[in-house]
Order: structure tokens, then C-alpha cells, then sequence
């Protein structure tokens, strides 16, 4: 009985063997046999990596829902100097790197300030150190980029440079750098700078030295990426990107561009919390918005095999939160431009300014902008640029950079000049209200201002003339206020000017937005209003003579073409002054739904006499269409009515006046305000052609009222 026990036992045992040893033998079998491949990465993971994944920008269109600027995919090149081995292996690698580029013709990112072959030279006059005021000191001393990486690195410890020797020559900090970067001895001098080059950019990242991440090339194309990779270069990463892409040549100084965080920059970024490495909008309505288009970045985890091949990866999940970290685009932005109309004004500009004879002639602008709620519709300033083009090209960003007239200078907002007689509907309208003059007063024009005897003069011997007088010894005789403003008599606005006195002139300019910033979101010049306060702010001496210069807009007051047109569209829409403004509307992401409507901004509601507005624009009327006007033959054909003004705008004795025109259309029911300046233009009514060009584009049905492609409905 014992022994059947024992027997069963002993086979009960020798059976579980038995199946344990099949199961281990199924084990090693899917293991090694029938899930090789699988199971052999999972043993060869060893690395953890985690990244940051940018989120697309969101695009800029136009009121109609035109694109402007949008995203390209492109490739750009990174590099991991933590997987290329010791310094000989790295450098190897790297040379290897920079040979495919010169062959494929791919620029790199170098921005060490060292001339590229020996005999070496700083590039720039501060490339290690420079000074710069401080308010503790007469002046402080500012180490650059390059002057804190030397200071970082160990290269007098190491026997590189001398002890205590802070400020190198070029030359020896060459050969310190190529010490410290073990670099082969036998490389010529271009070999080895264009080395420490690509070492330098990547030691001022891991210095944390006022740096992003180390891009090293951007925007390769197919054949540098198969080169690339055919010849296994350890650490060289090739990312997909975005970079912008504008669908237009136009509206270079409104659409702005963007580039990397710069030094001077970066703590307010951070504050934001911002990555090093984040690209943002350095001017224009990119950096304006920046807010509105700037996506959310994503992390991205990957596992890395020993030889860096990807294994796996995923979008990060916050473990607390369980949020998943995926990259979200930026919202779009509707700006309140037209940019057909855009084009039509930087070619009628550039047409206008190349045909005027004068020698003095140099930059210009104009300026658009809706009557009703101040909305910019067109800012052109003249010369211009390509952003598509510029800022990607050496050559052409240096010849633009180094042109006198300063392409890169937005005149229309920046840009300050004399009214001239733009000013004197203001002049105009603040006599009226202030119940100095009436509609109907008629001034006689004797040629030179004086006043009735029984008025004691206050201006000494200082007699100024009117223009006509001046240049053809006539007089416009008896004018009312219409014919005055339609022939730019001087002596009838110097004698309401008298009658009103600077405090009430310098009141109406600042009520209509003269020397005061317009609200504008881009860069604007505040400009100023001549008077006393002025005049001292200058070192300069005021007479009461000058009152009689700033009735007609001469003396000091500086107005932006910006400035200029949101006072003709303040006055003709009876003193609603709203802020400028280049903001629509923005969209979301995929243009689903509407996350800001821009409300238009009234800043002041000027309370303007309805008949007293009326009467100005009657004089603006006559300029561009009474027979006497030396202007009105270029707006008899419009398919609507025009008001206007011309201005002389005089600069300096020796120099051709500046061109200065403002108009507004229809004349009934006023849409939109125009303002053209030209510098060295000489007379406005050298711009009227232009100013009746350009307005007969915006009201001719064929070119506004176009189709819009069903894929922008969701715009409007």
C-alpha cells in the first residue's frame, strides 16, 4: 500500500517537472524564437528622453479674410554633443557635419564674433566687453556673450591663456579655444575656426549664456537629410518644424517678423514662461499679438535605444493632474487691412515719389483708416521691404540695413512732420466753436497780416506774408472761411489764429489727437504741438510771432501721417475721436469659433456743432472740386464726392518743403480718412493725383466688391 502511494507521488512529481521544463521551453521559445525582434529592442532600451514638442503659430489674414502670413513645414538640424563621444570622436563628427554643408550649400548658425580664416580679427568692436551707462555709475562695464564665455571657461587654469588675462587678442583666444576643444593640430586655421564656431554656440547654451537652444541649421531640404543620414552621424537630429511663410510682399512695417528670445528680452519672457528656445514676434503685429498667436508647446517622451534610434514615444501625462501635454496652435488673427488696397498705395507711392523731379525727395507714406470706428485699413511707408526675403538673404539685409532712406523705418506711424496747411481745418473748426469767427465772416487777404488800427498790434515788426503774395505779389482779397481753406489763405488763418491764441489752439490739437499717441497696437511717435511748453521742452526761445506760424501748421508742432489721419476722420465724423487700432478679430485654432471681437475705442466725444463741421467740409470740398482749386481736376471723374486739404510742410531754408495731403470720401457720408506725405515733395498738391488714384481703386465696384472663396466665410 505504501509503495502505490510512493509510486503516484513520484509520478504526480515527475509530471509537474515535466510541465514546468514545457513551460520554460514555451517561455525561452517566444522569447528567443517567435518574439525575437520585439524582445531584442526592449533589451537595447536605455535611455529616457524627454523634449519639447513648439506648437504652430497661429496665421494673420485680412479683413476679407485674405491670407497673409501663415506656416511652412520645414526640417531643421540639432545637435546632441552628449552621444558623440570624447572630443576627438566629437570633432571628427562635427567636421564630418560641416563638409555636408558645404557641399550641399547649407548655411549654419555661427555667431562667434572672430573673422573665419587667420590672420584672425574680432568682427565687432564689443565682442568681448563694452561700456554702457549705468545710473551707480559714469559708466559701467558689460561683459558680451563671448566675453562670458571666456570668463566660464577654464582656460587660464588649464594653461590656455595667461593668468589674470580677461581680454585676449583674438589670435591667442583662437589658439586658447583650440586647445580647450582639443582641436587636431593639423586643421588649417578656416577648418579649425569654423569648428569652435559650431563648439562655441553649443558651450554658450550649456554656460546658460544669454542663449536659446542651439539650432544649428534650419529649413534643409531632402538631399542634406539623405547625406545626412547615409553617413550615420552620431548626435545630429533632424526635427520637423515650422517656420512663417508670407503669402504677401506687402505690409512689411505692419506684419512685423519673428526670431528667437534675445538676451535683452529673456527675464521678461520667463516671466511669461516662456522656453529659452521659444520663437516669438520681434515687431509688427507678430510681437502686438504675440499674445493672441502664440501656441502652447507640447512634451513629447521618447525612448532611445544605446545607438539613439527612437524606440517609442508618447505625449507626456502630468502624473497628478492626468493632463496630457500635446502641442496646441495658436489662435489666428484678423487684421483690419485690406491688402489689395495695401498694394495699390505702396505702388501708387512709389510711382508718385520716383515721378516728382525734386532732388530732395526722399521717403514717404500713407495712411487709411475706416471713419467710423478707426480701424487701419492701409499703412504704407515708402521705401519698403520683402520679409519674405530680407531677413533670409546676407547680401539683400545688408544693402536694405545701409540704404540712407532707412527701408526699415515705418514713416506712416513713426515718422514726425510739419501739417503744414493740413492743420488749418482744425484751426478752422476750433474758431467756429469757440465763436471767434462765423461761416459767413469774409477777412480781406491785403497780402501781409496786420490788424485794424484801432487794434494795437502785438507782433513788433513781424508782418508775415501770405503765400500767394509772396510768390506772385497777389492777394486772394475778401474770404470766408470755405474759399479760405480752398485757396490756403494764410493772412485769414493768421487772424482767426490771433483771435484764438495758442492755449485754445494747443486745446483743439490735443482734443483731436496731435501730439498724443493714437492707440495705435504697433510703434507710434507721440509728436508734438507747438506753443510755450514746447518750445522750452526744445532749449528754444517762444515769441508771441510764433502764434501766427502754428495757426497755419509751421513752428514745432510734428504730427505722424497716423496722427494726421485720425484727425480728418475725428473731424469729419463729427468728433467721435476713436483709437487707432490694426485689430479685427481673432479666431480660434481651426477657425470654429470666435475668441475676441474687437470693440472699437472712443476715446473722446469732441461735441462738435453739427453746422460748424459742415462748414469745414465745405472748404475741403472746394480744394478738390471747386473750378478754382488747382487740384480739382484729378477727382472730376470719382465715382463719389471728395473733401481734401494740401500742405507745405517747410523743413529748412535750404531743403525742398515735405508734401502733405489729407482727404476724406464720400463727402455726404464719410467711410474713410487718407493721408499721403512725402518728404521733399515740395507742395500736397503734388500728391493729388495719387491721393484720386488710390481712391478711385477703393470705390470702383470691380476691385471692392469681389468674392470671397467659401473656405474664409467663417472670417467675417
Amino acid at each position: 500500500m505504501e509503495g502505490k502511494q510512493f509510486q503516484r507521488r513520484a509520478l504526480f512529481t515527475a509530471a509537474l517537472l515535466a510541465l514546468l521544463v514545457a513551460a520554460f521551453a514555451a517561455v525561452l521559445w517566444n522569447l528567443q524564437v517567435t518574439n525575437l525582434d520585439y524582445y531584442r529592442g526592449l533589451s537595447t532600451r536605455k535611455i529616457a528622453n524627454r523634449e519639447t514638442v513648439e506648437a504652430a503659430r497661429g496665421e494673420m489674414r485680412d479683413r476679407y479674410g485674405r491670407v497673409l502670413v501663415t506656416n511652412r513645414a520645414v526640417y531643421q538640424v540639432t545637435l546632441d554633443l552628449s552621444r558623440m563621444g570624447e572630443e576627438a570622436q566629437r570633432n571628427a563628427n562635427l567636421l564630418a557635419l560641416l563638409e555636408i554643408c558645404r557641399e550641399q550649400k547649407v548655411e549654419w548658425s555661427d555667431t562667434l564674433p572672430i573673422s573665419e580664416s587667420g590672420p584672425f580679427s574680432y568682427t565687432s568692436d564689443t565682442a568681448l566687453s563694452y561700456r554702457a551707462a549705468d545710473s551707480s555709475a559714469a559708466e559701467t562695464v558689460v561683459r558680451t556673450s563671448l566675453g562670458k564665455l571666456v570668463d566660464a571657461l577654464p582656460l587660464q587654469s588649464r594653461g590656455f591663456l595667461p593668468a589674470g588675462e580677461t581680454d585676449p587678442s583674438a589670435a591667442a583666444l583662437m589658439q586658447a579655444l583650440r586647445g580647450y576643444f582639443e582641436v587636431d593640430e593639423s586643421l588649417s586655421d578656416g577648418e579649425a575656426r569654423a569648428l569652435i564656431g559650431v563648439l562655441y554656440e553649443i558651450n554658450l547654451r550649456q554656460k546658460n549664456i544669454d542663449y536659446s537652444d542651439y539650432i544649428f541649421a534650419q529649413d534643409v531640404d531632402i538631399d542634406f537629410i539623405s547625406t545626412v543620414k547615409e553617413h550615420g552621424l552620431t548626435g545630429v537630429q533632424i526635427e520637423a518644424a515650422t517656420v512663417r511663410e508670407y503669402a504677401t510682399s506687402h505690409a512689411a512695417h505692419l506684419l512685423g517678423r519673428v526670431g528667437p528670445i534675445y538676451a535683452d528680452t529673456w527675464a521678461y519672457y520667463k516671466e511669461l514662461g516662456y522656453n529659452m528656445n521659444d520663437t516669438v514676434g520681434i515687431d509688427g503685429a507678430e510681437s502686438a499679438f504675440e499674445s493672441y498667436l502664440r501656441g502652447e508647446a507640447g512634451v513629447r517622451e521618447q525612448e532611445l535605444s544605446t545607438s539613439g534610434k527612437v524606440v517609442s514615444e508618447s505625449w507626456y501625462t502630468d502624473p497628478l493632474t492626468g493632463e496630457t501635454h500635446e502641442p496646441e496652435p495658436g489662435d489666428n488673427v484678423l487684421l483690419t487691412l485690406d491688402v489689395k488696397l495695401q498694394a495699390k498705395a505702396e505702388q501708387v507711392l512709389a510711382d508718385t515719389i520716383s515721378s516728382l523731379e525734386s532732388a530732395d525727395t526722399g521717403g514717404g507714406a500713407v495712411v487709411i483708416q475706416d471713419v467710423s470706428d478707426g480701424g487701419v485699413l492701409t499703412m504704407a511707408s515708402y521705401p519698403t521691404y520683402d520679409l519674405a526675403t530680407v531677413y533670409s538673404d546676407q547680401a539683400l539685409y545688408a544693402q536694405v540695413s545701409s540704404d540712407p532712406l532707412e527701408p526699415f523705418y515705418n514713416r506712416a506711424s513713426m515718422g514726425l512732420y510739419s501739417p503744414g496747411s493740413t492743420f488749418k481745418p482744425l484751426v478752422g473748426i476750433a474758431a467756429l466753436e469757440e465763436g471767434v469767427t462765423t461761416p459767413s465772416e469774409t477777412i480781406r487777404d491785403t497780402g501781409r497780416f496786420t490788424l485794424p488800427e484801432e487794434e494795437k498790434y502785438p507782433y513788433g515788426d513781424f508782418h508775415p506774408q501770405c503765400w500767394i503774395y509772396r510768390q506772385y505779389g497777389g492777394t486772394h482779397g475778401q474770404e470766408n472761411l470755405a474759399d479760405a481753406l480752398r485757396d490756403s489763405c494764410n493772412i485769414y488763418f493768421y487772424t482767426i489764429g490771433h483771435r484764438l491764441g495758442i492755449e485754445r489752439i494747443d486745446l483743439y490739437a490735443k482734443m483731436f489727437g496731435l501730439g498724443e499717441k493714437t492707440g495705435f497696437e504697433l510703434s507710434e511717435s507721440k509728436g508734438r504741438v507747438a506753443g510755450p511748453a514746447t518750445s522750452e521742452a526744445l532749449n528754444m526761445t517762444w515769441y508771441g510771432g510764433n502764434l501766427l506760424n502754428v495757426a497755419i501748421g509751421q513752428d514745432n508742432t510734428a504730427c505722424t501721417p497716423l496722427q494726421l489721419t485720425n484727425y480728418i476722420a475725428t473731424l469729419v465724423n463729427g468728433g467721435n475721436h476713436y483709437a487707432t487700432h490694426l485689430l479685427r478679430a481673432v479666431k480660434s485654432s481651426d477657425y470654429s469659433q470666435t475668441v475676441l471681437e474687437y470693440e472699437p475705442q472712443l476715446l473722446d466725444t469732441l461735441e462738435l456743432d453739427a453746422d460748424n463741421v459742415e462748414a469745414v467740409k465745405l472748404g475741403m470740398w472746394k480744394v478738390a472740386n471747386d473750378a478754382k482749386s488747382s487740384v480739382s481736376r484729378y477727382f472730376a471723374g470719382l465715382p463719389v464726392e471728395v473733401g481734401a486739404k494740401t500742405g507745405s510742410a517747410q523743413v529748412a531754408s535750404n531743403v525742398e518743403a515735405d508734401a502733405v495731403f489729407v482727404c476724406f470720401a464720400p463727402y455726404d457720408a464719410p467711410q474713410i480718412a487718407m493721408t499721403i506725405v512725402v518728404e521733399g515733395g515740395a507742395s500736397g498738391s503734388n500728391l493729388a493725383q495719387a491721393a484720386a488714384e488710390i481712391l478711385d481703386y477703393y470705390f470702383s465696384a470691380e476691385d471692392t466688391l469681389e468674392s470671397v472663396d467659401p473656405e474664409n466665410t467663417l472670417l467675417r
